[in-house]
């Protein structure tokens, strides 16, 4: 229904008065009012959520949790400075959206209960967007995908697919989701945490196969050409990986897939795939290639 003229006078008075009161010496918005700036692609006017983006906006950062010991993902480089392809996408994310990115360390049992209890505001760290997850996790458009492959050694004859794992010995990382496939084929479980440390164990005989990532074997043969090892066989099952928040901020998920998005049509995200996978269309995928999950 339509107001009448005086009602609607009335109204802009109210409204002007508003309006000159908020710019009176003195009068500041608060915290949880700030408005995202345009690069960050979502709607200029506050969401009322859960107000982690405003809060980002106010500090001038972006709390990112992240694990460290997870090469070439998360590491400790040259000097001591934590580096990684998880990490350089988290700090262009965050400079794409007018923030600096401020990282956390924690172990990788404790990196998605570090959301819950208010940590930092997202987890860049090799994070897999499963149906249980969403439960209490949001998660970005993927920025990688990769599937499990089993490493041996150049020339090896006994260990072409994951079914000849049985009864050999198989290095993989124990935290990862990789367990589970060598324990399905049989195989004995020799902890390695690093796929370094992995591949030296299986120049040295001391393990017969590796389970790991394709583009952890691709970064290791990259910066290794000459170490004796193959992939013998990868799995069809495709691991995509995302950035996870805590349910109840979509202004930051707009912001960070916004983000991502501009990366990879500003040629940001390419650049840092270069460096770490070289640029092989094979081995490129891209959140081009990855859809949203329902």
């Amino acid at each position: 229904m339509r107001g009448t003229r005086a009602k609607r006078s009335v109204s802009l008075l109210l409204l002007l008065s508003l309006a000159s009161t908020l710019l009176l010496p003195g009068c500041t918005f608060d915290s949880q009012d700030r408005v995202p700036t345009p690069n960050m692609g979502v709607n200029p006017y506050r969401v009322n959520t859960g107000n982690l983006l405003g809060n980002a906006v106010e500090r001038g950062t972006l709390r990112i949790g992240t694990e460290r010991d997870y090469p070439p993902f998360s590491y400790r480089g040259t000097g001591g400075r934590l580096t990684g392809f998880d990490v350089e996408i988290a700090e262009e994310v965050a400079r794409h959206m007018d923030l600096r990115a401020e990282f956390t360390e924690e172990s990788w049992d404790r990196l998605l209960p570090g959301l819950t209890e208010g940590k930092y505001d997202a987890v860049f760290n090799q994070i897999e967007d499963r149906p249980d997850r969403r439960e209490l996790y949001d998660f970005s458009i993927a920025y990688l995908s990769t599937v499990p492959v089993l490493l041996v050694r150049t020339g090896e004859e006994g260990i072409r697919s994951f079914s000849d794992m049985k009864g050999k010995r198989v290095g993989l990382n124990p935290t990862g989701a990789y367990q589970g496939i060598a324990q399905k084929h049989g195989a004995k479980i020799v902890p390695a945490k690093y796929i370094r440390e992995a591949a030296d164990m299986l120049v040295k005989g001391s393990i017969d196969a590796v389970i790991t990532d394709q583009l952890s074997v691709t970064n290791l043969k990259q910066q290794l050409p000459d170490l004796p090892v193959q992939a013998a066989a990868s799995s069809r099952e495709v691991f995509e990986v995302s950035a996870a928040f805590v349910k109840g901020n979509p202004d930051l998920l707009a912001a960070v897939n916004n983000a991502l998005a501009t990366m990879q049509q500003d040629g940001t995200y390419l650049t840092i795939w270069n460096k770490y996978f070289g640029d092989t269309p094979q081995s490129y995928k891209g959140i081009h290639d990855l859809k949203d999950k329902p």
